[in-house]
This record gives structure tokens, sequence and C-alpha cells, in this order.
């Protein structure tokens, strides 16, 4: 075989398939007009500025000899390590032409989905090219209309390197080969076009003849063998017969070719002339006998290309993302990958149907949360294995009680009020009791007590409180105790923060820690702790003064608590002017006064306490001018922006922004206009005035725009979405994170586009580990949330909350 040796070994059933096409295509003879084809091609290849080539001709022309001849003579030379991917009758679907392709192009593979194999081939290796001490790479890729439908070419070859070369056949005429151009992802202005002519079918091999002779067992074979996607091995194809296969062999010898005990047609063409032959029924009739055979053979490989074929219903397609399923494939030669390209299909099946049919999104969900559990199961040991090849180790449990706790929180944080909403509550509270650590057990208990409400948020919370209560540390039981009380009844509240004040007080940790905490508490717990407050020693008085002014908002306390921050001042303490910013929303005129003279002892803080206090003053109907005078152009826009709500004059006051803004350096001038200027344009529905004074953007840059704009500008919301989203998906996968930014607004995408953004956000989610895919900081279901909610509603929101607890107990 006179072709590199691949780096590693594809799967034994695509070693097979190119074995038996490169015996069938390289040692044949050449006609004339092929040997003139094969001219032009290895012309072709002295052309620095074409990358791209396709030979195109009539069926029975012979595309794949001329591209095998082709590999062969630039293999017998040193300028070219030259690959043969041939797509054939056996060696059709997108993963085992992902498996050849891995197993010729990367010198480095350490397993993955086929997303990220994808990602290596195109970016690590065809963009890049081979290295310099390597020969330049040809890929001969021949009869691509055989690939089944999505494969995913221009992700591979949109853009290659300088010393790669790819070489496509294609059935049809000039139009027909031009027409694949887009698909293949080639530049038309850097491809060669190359025809081949009309050739006859050899006298002895017609396809029509030898099926219109053929008797009855014979055209079942035919039958079989035209609608499979893979070759068939004997036991099968007797199993599908009823009978040897010896009798049915005879007389179609020359379109069937037998290697290791499997059959296939002996070319594409053979095997298309056959099937457009067949009438519908035999096709059907051929394709049941298949699917009928014993569930871990062909059915285990094949059946969901057949399923996509015949547009089966989605719900056909949940067979495949099942534990059954997954063991049927593990026990094959393709193993991992071919379950979780199995995994990808369905995803991509279901988010089709998306906007017409909401039980779509389970089904996407789930598909999308095993291959995420299997990221955390399946490891490449042996390197040498073939591809695909990644055992699963279930010993080591996931235990992601937690984030399952929290992702199931979230999409009932998302449901309207109902017994659905509840079973989901439960489910989620069931995860959180689960939950080992008593810190996280809590927390989750407590968003359950918020997003519950009434007395079943008040049992949440009682039962946070009593896992807090089992902390060893003092101070840390304390905290969580502080917590804990904004989600408790008032009156229970009040005791137990008196109670966690004291054990601060009384030796358990710094009392004045109240503040950190302060935002979790009601007015009456507020009220209650005030006193105690009172007598504290010194900067704890302060710091738990100021947390209760803010939530009480009482002038008198605010002055108090002012009052106290003011007599513990130290100097460039960073806690103390993070103390007193806080308070600055709270102050009166006297007291933002005072507070400004304070700023100078916070150091290099000084201007951000005072970008603080010039709103609040404005605010009061003091212009604090000599403030504003005193800052730096840029912290004088923030201060000044942040006044425009209130300003008497809003064109003066933006005259004076705008001469501050040509005051500031030039890198900083756009952020200040769009993210401090903004929302004040946005909130007046006003956003298109911004967009017109920042001037031209890029599509990143207009996307961030769109986005901002959209969450201040009500009333502009929906079109600037719709404005955004298709720059998100534009981004796609490679930067899933710019379409993760438009989620929270997915109630203003449109259907399509919602379905699709959906579909790239699982991508991603699926391509992490499970904890992190539920929860984590990436892409995550409770980041999804919104855009599920957007797409199916409550049902929606239910089906995804059930495929959390049904992939958990598959993989716990």
């Amino acid at each position: 075989m006179t072709t590199p040796p691949p780096h590693i070994l594809a799967p034994a059933p695509v070693e097979r398939a190119c074995r038996s096409a490169w015996h069938e295509t390289s040692c044949t003879t050449l006609d004339p007009a092929e040997r003139a084809a094969l001219a032009a091609l290895s012309r072709w290849l002295d052309e620095p500025e074409l990358p791209y080539a396709i030979l195109h001709g009539p069926r029975a022309s012979r595309r794949a000899v001329v591209a095998a001849h082709l590999v062969r003579a630039q293999n017998e030379g040193v300028a070219y390590g030259a690959q043969f991917v041939p797509i054939g009758p056996d060696l059709r679907l997108e993963r085992d032409i992902l498996a050849l392709l891995v197993s010729r192009v990367l010198s480095d593979y350490a397993g993955g989905e086929p997303r990220l194999l994808r990602r290596q081939i195109a970016k690590e290796h065809l963009r890049v090219g081979p290295t310099e001490n390597e020969p330049s790479l040809l890929l001969a890729i021949t009869d691509v209309e055989e690939a089944e439908p999505l494969v995913a070419w221009p992700a591979l070859f949109s853009a290659v390197g300088p010393r790669v070369k790819v070489l496509a056949t294609v059935e049809g005429d000039d139009a027909a080969a031009r027409a694949w151009l887009q698909r293949l992802g080639f530049d038309p202005a850097r491809t060669q076009i190359h025809p081949l002519p009309v050739r006859p079918w050899p006298t002895s091999g017609d396809p029509a003849e030898l099926l219109a002779t053929a008797g009855a067992a014979s055209a079942k074979l035919l039958g079989l063998l035209s609608v499979a996607y893979g070759r068939l091995p004997e036991d099968e194809i007797t199993a599908a017969l009823g009978a040897p296969i010896e009798g049915a062999l005879a007389g179609i010898e020359p379109l069937v070719t037998a290697v290791d005990g499997t059959y296939a047609f002996r070319s594409n063409a053979a095997r298309r002339e056959v099937e457009e032959r067949l009438v519908l029924g035999a096709r059907e009739t051929s394709t049941r006998q298949l699917l009928a055979l014993p569930p871990d053979g062909y059915p285990c490989a094949y059946v969901r290309a057949h399923m996509e074929q015949s547009d089966a219903p989605l719900q056909a397609f949940a067979a495949l993302v099942t534990e059954e399923h997954l063991a049927r494939w593990m026990a094959r030669p393709e193993a991992y990958l071919g379950f979780v390209a199995d995994l990808e299909r369905v995803r991509r099946r279901a988010v089709v149907v998306l906007p017409v049919g909401r039980e779509a999104t389970a089904l996407a969900v789930r598909a999308a949360l095993v291959e995420a559990s299997l990221n955390w199961c399946a490891r490449r040991k042996d390197h040498d294995a073939p591809v695909g090849v990644e055992p699963i180790n279930r010993q080591k449990r996931i235990a992601d009680e937690r984030d399952q706790a929290r992702a199931l929180t979230a999409l009932g944080a998302a449901m309207t009020a109902g017994p659905a909403r509840a079973e989901v509550l439960a489910w989620a509270a069931d995860a959180a009791r689960r939950i080992p650590e008593t810190e996280f057990r809590g927390d989750v208990l407590l968003s359950l007590a918020e997003c519950a409400g009434g007395e079943t948020g008040y049992a949440f919370a009682r039962e946070a409180l009593a896992a807090f209560r089992t902390t060893e540390n003092a101070e840390d039981r304390a905290h969580q105790m502080l917590v804990a009380t904004g989600a408790l009844p008032p009156e229970e509240g009040v005791a137990v923060a008196r109670e966690a004040l004291r054990s601060l007080r009384d030796g358990g940790g710094d009392p004045g820690d109240i503040e950190v905490f302060a935002r979790h508490f009601p007015r009456a717990v507020a009220e209650a702790l005030w006193p105690e407050a009172e007598t504290l020693p010194g900067p704890a008085r302060a710091r738990a003064l100021a947390a209760l002014a803010r939530v009480l908002g009482d002038p008198e306390r605010v002055r108090a608590a002012f009052g106290a921050v003011e007599q513990h001042l130290e100097p460039y303490d960073l806690a103390e002017h993070w103390t007193l910013a806080r308070l600055v929303p709270h102050l009166d005129a006297p007291e933002a006064r005072r507070a400004a003279a304070l700023a100078p002892q916070f150091g290099e803080q000084a201007d951000e306490l005072i970008e603080s206090l010039i709103p609040r003053l404005r605010a009061l109907g003091d212009p604090a001018d000599d403030l504003i005078e005193a800052l730096p152009a840029a912290p004088r826009v923030r201060a000044l922006a942040r006044s425009l709500p209130f300003a008497a004059e809003p064109a003066r006051l933006l005259a004076r922004i705008d001469e501050a803004i040509q005051q500031a350096e030039p890198r900083d001038r756009y952020g200040l206009r769009m993210f401090d200027v903004g929302p004040w344009f946005a909130a007046r529905g006003d956003s298109d005035t911004l967009l017109a004074a920042v001037g031209p953007l890029s599509d990143a840059g207009r996307l961030g725009a769109f986005g901002f704009l959209a969450r201040h500008d009500p009333v502009h919301a929906p079109e600037l979405v719709r404005q955004a989203l298709p720059l998100a998906l534009r981004f796609g996968a490679d930067e899933p994170d710019r379409l993760l930014d438009l989620v929270p607004l997915a109630r203003h995408f449109p259907p399509e586009g919602a379905a699709a953004a959906f579909g790239l956000l699982l991508d991603a989610l699926a391509g992490d580990f499970r904890h992190a895919a539920l929860a984590g900081d990436g892409v995550t279901l409770v980041k999804l949330a919104p855009l599920i909610a957007a797409l199916a509603g409550d049902e929606g929101l239910a089906g995804a909350a059930r495929e959390v607890v049904q992939v958990a107990a598959w993989f716990p």
C-alpha cells in the first residue's frame, strides 16, 4: 500500500474500508482521459495559490481511480505526504470519516468527542500545515456526495495552510461541481475544477443489466447492500436472507467485494445504480431487515443514520441516549467515539425540531449531560489503541449533588408556580440533602427557601439553619446563621441574628462582620440588632451601625452610623473605605461633604470615593463643582454620567461630559461613552443616538454594544437583541461566551435563532465535565434556564430538570 503509515489506526471497520477501496482503485489501469486528468492534477499541485481542486464526472467515470493514482504517484516522491480518504459504500458516516482523518492527520491524539476532533484537525493541523521537516500534505477525498448529510466539511477545509492541498471528487457536471464549493468550504477563487468524460460501464459489470437478470436471492442481497451504511458480515447477511450467501452471490460477483468475511458494493456508482432501481417498498423492506438484526451488530452502528434518512420522529432517537446503547457501542471497535457521535447527532436533530416541538428540549439536554458525564468517566489510557477507544471507568463517582441541586433550583425558579414547579424543587431538595459539606448543603437549601417562598420556604430555611448549626468553627457558624436570617420568619430571624451576634461578640469572631451579611437582613432583624450594635466596641460598632443603617434608611440612624465611622477612621484602611463608600447613597449633604473631606486619607482610593459622592451631592442640590474639577478625566466622566438621572438641564451636563471624554485617554473614550454614559441614553429609549455617537464598530464591538444597551433600554431591547443574536451566532462555537452573555435576554430571541443558540451552547456544555456543565463558570444549565424558558416554557424546564435527575442516576 503506497500511502504513509497512519499515525494511529482508525477503527477496524474504517481501516478495512480503506484497504478495500485502495485495492479497487490504485491498481486499475488508466485510460487516456484519466491519464490526462491525472496530469492536470499533478500540475495543480505545483500551483501554490490554488489549495483546492474538484474532479467531477458522470456516475460511471472513475474519479476515485484517478485520485488514488495521484496519491500513489505523490507518495512515490518526497514532496508530498498524500492521504487517500475514500467515501464509499462502507465508509459514509461522519464519525467514520472523522476517525479516518484523525488517524491520518493528527500526530497527537488523546481522544475526545467529534466536535473536539474536528477543531483539532482544522485548527491544529490543516490551518497550520506540516512543519518544515515534513512533506506537504495532500488529502484526496473521493465521492463526497456519498457522505451522510451534515458532514462538517466547511469546518475542516474553509482555511488551510500554505502547504496543504485538498482534492475532492464529485459526481456530476460542472454546475454540480461548483455547487459543492460552498458545501466543502472551498474558496471558488482558489479552486481548480477538472472534468472527466463519460465512460461506459464494463461489459460484464453493468449494474442495471446484472440487477435485471438477477434471481430473487441475488436481488435481495443487492437490495440489502444498496441501503446498508457499512460492510455486512456473512452471518448478518445469512440471517437477513434466510439462506446461505453463496447462492445469492451467483451472477453478481462483478458488483460485490468480499473483505475479511464482509461484503459491500465494489463502487459507489454501482451501489447508487442499484439503489435507484429499487422501488421504495423494496428499499424499505431491506432497511427493516437490516434493523431487525441483533441490536449489538449492524443496528447499533447504523440505526441512527437510517432514522435520519427516513425522517423518523424525534421520540425514536431517545433510544440512542440509553445505557443499553452505550453498552453495545463499548463492545464495538468504534467504542466511545461511536456513542458520542450518536449523542451529537441526536442533539442536532432535537435542536432542528425545537421551534415546533417542546419535548425536544429534554432530549437535547439529556444527550448533552450524558456526554458531559462520559467526559468524567472516559479515559484513553492505551495511546496505541485505535481511534475511538476510550474505556469508561464507573468506579469513581461524579458526586456532584451540589451542582445538581443548583441546576434544579435554577430551572425551578424560572417556572411559574404550580405542581410541576413544586416537583422540580422537591428534586432539588433531595439532591441538596445529599450534599456532604455542611456549608454547601445549607447554601443550596437557602436558595430553595428564596425560590419557594411561603411556609415551604421557611421549612427549607430551618433545614439550612440546622445544617449550619453543625459547623464546628464558631465564627463560620455565626456567619452562616446571619445569612439564614432573611429566609426565616421575622421573629425566628431576629432570635437567630441575636444569637449569632452574641457568639461573635463573646469571642467567636469580629462582631463588625455583620456588615458583610446585612444585605440578607429584613428590616425587623436590623431594627432588633441596632441597640446591640450600639454597644459594640470601636471599629466594630462603626461597621455594624453602617450596615444596619443601610438596611433601615432612617436619616437619624444614617447620621449616627456616619459619626461612628468618622470617629474610628483609620487612614489607608481599605475595609473602612468600603464601609464608607457603601454608606454614601444614604448620606445627607452635610455628611456627604464631611465624607469628601475624609477622602484624601484613603490615598489612591480617594478618587473612587469622590466619584461616588458627586452624584449624591448633585442629587441633594449641591453642584459639587470643586470636587468635579479635582478629578481626573475618566472618574469625572463617570461621576457626571451617574448624575444624569436627576440633572435639571441634561443638555448642559451632556456637553460637560463630552468635554471630559475628550480629555480622557483615547483608549478609554469608547468605554466611557458606552458603558458609563450609555445607560442614561438607553433608559430614555435613546440608544440610537448613542450608537451614532460612538461611531463605526467591529462585529465584536457592535455585539457588545447591542447587548449592553438592551439591558438598559426596555423599549428597544427586542430590536437590539435581534441585531445582536446573528452576530453572536457568527462567533459561534469558538466564542460561546459572547452568545451566553445574551441569554438573560432570551425572551427576545426569535424561535429559529433561539434554537440555533441553544444548539451551540449545548455543544459547549457537553464538552465540559458534568459538574461544571450543571453549575460551573462556563456554559451551564443554570445559565441556560432563561433560554429554555423562552424556547419551551415550563414544559421544557421541567423536562430538562427530569433529565438532570435521570442522568445523575445513570452516572452517579
